[in-house]
């Protein structure tokens, strides 16, 4: 049987992209703008280790060739599903297409 994929059609804000990936689901990635900003990134960490989060809360600090920024949460929920493949391997970033630059998948409430 096959599913149905969800167009990647997010909205962005400060940096991030967010989109509904399927009801009370949201994933939230690194946008292309952020990633044109950052330049070349060579590290990649998780604000807290905390799985509530709540919107503007520090998410992810990014550092690169042209900036160190921290990026904020755009919505409020639990995280249930990290990419842990950026963290170990954050020069992928800026390979990768923004749909693939995902963060973290959060069950909002």
């Amino acid at each position: 049987m096959f599913h149905k994929q969800t167009a990647f059609d997010p909205q962005e804000k400060d940096g991030v992209w967010y989109q509904v990936i399927k009801p009370g689901l949201v994933r939230v990635g690194i946008s292309a703008m952020a990633t044109d900003d950052i330049g070349t990134i060579s590290f990649l960490d998780f604000s807290t280790d905390e799985t509530a989060i709540t919107t503007g809360d520090d998410l992810v600090e990014l550092e690169g060739e042209k900036a160190v920024e921290t990026l904020k949460s755009p919505v409020t929920g639990q995280i249930i599903n990290r990419n842990s493949t950026l963290i170990s391997q954050p020069e992928l970033v800026n390979q990768h297409q923004p749909k693939e630059n995902w963060l973290v998948e959060v069950q909002v409430s």
